[in-house]
């Protein structure tokens, strides 16, 4: 197998040298420019097997050469290598169709090795079932013209019913139209626990219910493994987070997802969470972390509510609450 060409677009000329030099000893065979219109006119004439791109150029800003590139070779593999940690930065870097994000300074150059050989890999296992892909597009295609079909999966992603559970009722309302765009679930699990989910997703088409579909397909393994004893994963909000950005950073999907992913213990009246993503504002309030399925290395946090009387959760389109009921006394 002949080496690996990579395309670093870097104009710290210090870390260029830097990462050149030690991908060059990990037989990678290493083009550097300065220029994102550099970068541009060498993929015109021949197409890298991976590109390093860093976001604050001296022309055009790397988000832009980005999408430039993806034009040119849609399935090219795209490291981004910035010392932007910004959420909207990262957000923006993935949406346009980066596939790893590394922040500066980056502490072991291994890992850049780590995340091109990830990339690679990733590239290889695509072009292999790449005309199963085509395949499920055309079959996706279909779906979303049959409106029969969208309604009935559409269903599937919201809680039909109010759950009451001890002292408490969950319920959702949904703005109409707005049902194939949302994830909205409480789901019973053991000792007077529920888990609770609302998410909304960030595809680049307009076609969120298959993404969203396949996102309730991550945590349903995990509800069962739960009932059954095997796995507790599905208890603590942030280790399920991990666990699914996880999954959908390994996967096809590439979409982020918005959400709040929450227990709810009935029995000693807590409510812990984990939000990811900003667009759901919630009360009680915690800073998000970042959306799921943008940045494998993403770390989350988890919170923890005491006493609860009430947890309300909004999108434009749609509310999920919780609330305690008052116990009447019986007269005697």
């Amino acid at each position: 197998m002949g080496q690996k060409q990579v395309l670093l677009i870097e104009d710290d000329r210090v870390f260029q040298s830097v990462v050149e030099q030690f991908l060059i000893q990990q037989n990678y065979a290493v083009h550097c420019v300065e220029y994102g219109e550099q970068a541009l006119s060498l993929c015109q004439q021949s197409t890298p097997d991976i590109v390093l791109c860093d976001l604050m150029l001296p022309d055009i800003n790397g988000l832009q050469v980005i999408e430039r590139l993806l034009s040119i070779a849609p399935h090219l593999p795209v490291i981004v290598i910035s010392a932007s940690s910004d959420m909207s930065d990262i957000r923006e870097a993935v949406r346009l169709g980066a596939w790893d994000y590394l922040v500066k300074p980056i502490d072991s150059l291994s890992t850049i090795t780590q995340a091109i050989e990830h990339c690679l890999q990733r590239h290889r296992l695509e072009e292999t079932y790449v005309s199963d892909i085509w395949e499920l597009d055309s079959h996706i295609n279909q779906l979303y013209q049959d409106q029969h079909i969208v309604e009935r999966l559409a269903s599937d992603l919201l809680a039909q019913a109010p759950l009451h559970i001890g002292d408490y009722i969950i319920e959702n309302q949904v703005a109409e139209g707005a049902e194939a765009n949302i994830w909205i679930d409480y789901r019973t699990l053991t000792e007077g626990r529920v888990l609770v989910v609302m998410a909304t997703a960030h595809s680049q088409t307009e076609q969120n219910l298959i993404p969203l579909l396949v996102l309730k397909t991550l945590i349903d393994p995990l509800i069962r493994q739960h009932l059954a004893g095997s796995d507790d994963t599905v208890l603590d909000p942030r280790d399920l987070v991990q666990h699914i950005n996880f999954e959908l950073c390994h996967s096809r999907v590439r979409t982020a997802f918005d959400g709040v992913f929450a227990i709810l213990d009935s029995e000693r009246q807590t409510f812990r969470w984990t939000q990811v993503g900003d667009r759901i504002r919630m009360q009680p309030q915690a800073k998000p972390d970042l959306a799921l399925g943008i940045w494998r290395h993403a770390s989350f946090h988890s919170y923890i509510h005491t006493d609860v009387k009430r947890v309300h959760c909004q999108l434009p389109e749609a509310i999920l609450s919780i609330e305690r009921q008052a116990v009447s006394s019986s007269s005697s």
